[in-house]
């Protein structure tokens, strides 16, 4: 059953009302962005049927103008991928320039293109059977302020490669920075030879927006990249949608490791963009043989491990009636801690601390902030079952470090997530594996996984009985 208007506007306005440095709802009222392209619109529903009369015209150009406007967004945005970090950390104020340079790089190199959509037929005496890949016709692309300017990037290609047009929603706290990226890849579309329009937006992020996006019959598909709230409201709109919810990814250390490379590869993924990402490691499992060594290894890797007195302290600060404080999300570890009265080198980019409490608060949720919790199991099975019980179901991301391949098939089958990196830190999945692509919209909420142009699809079979085939 479809949800009422009246239940989006609330509940995105409470969501808006919860946004790091938020006092109320009026932080959507913004300065509208000037500029002299087209895409952007004033009212949602201009930008809407913008959008479809655009889609519309792409049908009908061939398959081939694909190509000429992937290439054309690969290039075009590779020339603001040092404006477009600077952006979003300016006006977020989470996570740092370098992991935000990183993270425009790869979506801008190794978002899969049209080349995933290849038609398969099949021959046999009888006639043949071909299977093509259609566009869903106009897709409403909530976009989070965790990832906004990578996020307008790979969606606009993965969308635009199986023949969609895109109406985004930025999140009302990266609006600026989500539309610089906007401008500068609908420019390229147009450039290229696509017709305006095949991306829109509205100047200003309005809670409206959301509710006339759910409503209109002129969206075909909902992809939803945020909190758990926003993805259930798009569950609940009626029309197709793909959900890319919270994660909670648990790593495993086990006594048959690599010690110093785990400990070197968890500082890394769990400090990437100060921990602000859904797959960076959230909650660290060690076998507790090896406890004391990991420690030691792992604060020779830019992190400090966090004493009892510590860990309250900063456990204190970062979280009020049991959930984490979203003012302090994303902020650089050092600022962090003196904040809390803990002074340590500019240089740190990552604390830990070793707790008893899987009740903990920052154990239970995704803090989306570099100072990472430590639990210690007695054995193997134990880890498993703490893994599993703090990621929640949420099928989301999850790691371990072990040379057994058998607890590595185990525990890959119990913990059953999208994501799953073996020896390696969080952000190798997407960070270097590049013959593999990369997903900015990890679906787990809804199932489809890693998300490719393939994704925004629906598969069409012709049937051609007793002709076309030509071979006997």
């Amino acid at each position: 059953m479809a949800i009422d208007e009246k239940t989006v506007e609330k509940i995105v306005k409470s969501v808006i009302e919860n946004l790091p440095g938020s006092t109320n709802a009026s932080s959507l009222k913004r300065t509208s962005v000037e500029t002299s392209g087209d895409g952007l619109f004033d009212d949602m529903d201009d930008a809407i049927k913008a959008a479809k009369a655009a889609q519309q015209k792409f049908a009908g150009m061939g398959k081939d103008i694909r190509y000429r406007i992937v290439d054309a967004i690969r290039r075009e945005c590779r020339k603001h991928i040092d404006r477009f970090a600077k952006l979003t950390v300016d006006e977020t104020k989470m996570g740092n320039y370098q992991d935000k340079r990183d993270k425009v790089r790869v979506a801008i190199d190794w978002t899969v293109g049209p080349e995933e959509l290849e038609v398969k037929t099949f021959a046999s005496d009888n006639g043949t059977q071909s299977f093509e890949m259609a566009p869903w016709g106009v897709i409403g692309a909530i976009t989070p302020m965790t990832n906004p300017t990578p996020m307008i990037i790979n969606n606009s290609i993965i969308m635009i490669s199986a023949g969609n047009a895109v109406v985004f929603l930025p999140h009302p706290a990266a609006n600026q920075c989500t539309l610089e990226a906007f401008k500068v890849t609908h420019k390229a579309i147009v450039d290229a030879g696509g017709p305006p329009n095949l991306i829109t937006a509205t100047r200003e992020a309005k809670i409206q927006n959301v509710s006339k996006v759910f409503k209109s019959q002129d969206i075909a598909m909902i992809c939803a990249t945020g909190g758990p709230q926003i993805v259930e409201l798009s569950l609940k709109s009626g029309k197709k949608a793909i959900g890319a919810g919270p994660g909670n990814p648990p790593v495993i250390v086990d006594e048959t490791a690599d010690i110093e490379h785990a400990a070197s590869e968890i500082a890394f993924g769990a400090a990437f963009d100060n921990n602000i990402l859904c797959n960076d490691e959230k909650v660290i499992i060690l076998l507790r043989d090896i406890a004391d060594r990991f420690l030691s290894a792992i604060s020779k890797n830019q992190t400090v491990v966090l004493n009892a007195d510590q860990a309250a302290k900063i456990t204190d600060m970062v979280v009020k009636d049991g959930e984490i404080v979203k003012g302090l999300m994303g902020k650089d570890c050092p600022v962090l801690l003196e904040k809390a009265g803990i002074r340590v080198d500019d240089s740190v980019k990552l604390a830990v601390f070793v707790t008893d409490d899987q009740s903990h608060p920052l154990v239970q949720h995704e803090q989306l902030m570099p100072v990472v919790p430590i639990l210690i199991a007695d054995t193997f099975e134990q880890a498993e079952d703490i893994a599993c019980r703090v990621e929640h179901g949420f099928m989301h991301t999850a790691m371990i470090h072990s040379k057994d391949l058998n607890r590595i098939t185990c525990f890959g089958q119990k913990i059953n997530t999208t994501n799953y990196i073996v020896n390696g830190a969080s952000q190798r999945s997407a960070g270097t594996m590049v013959e593999g692509g990369t997903s900015w919209t990890l679906a787990g909420a809804t199932g489809e996984g890693h998300t490719t142009p393939s994704t925004f699809t629906r598969q069409r079979k012709i049937t051609m009985y007793r002709s076309m085939n030509f071979v006997k």
